[in-house]
């Protein structure tokens, strides 16, 4: 696996020259759900919470389940609906 592939969410955020509400509005999130994800709460979103952030960061989803499993939020894909 390519280091990239685990980058946290504040990684490809940053990268992309996104602040979190550019983010939120991007994805169709709240701002919160952003810094809650960034912050390691575990609160966890929806599998499509997850699917629309990977669209607004043109990543896969597959680089965020990679990226769940990492940080040990889960063992699995997110699921999307």
């Amino acid at each position: 696996m390519r280091e990239e592939q685990v980058w946290p969410l504040r990684r490809w955020r940053l990268e992309r020259g996104y602040g979190i509400r550019e983010l939120a509005r991007r994805a169709g999130v709240s701002h919160a759900t952003i810094t809650a994800i960034e912050n390691g709460v575990r609160q966890l979103p929806h599998g499509e919470t997850w699917r629309k952030l990977a669209e607004a960061l043109a990543i896969k989803v597959t680089q965020i389940a990679e990226y769940r499993r990492a940080v040990g939020m889960d063992e699995g894909e997110p699921q999307t609906r």
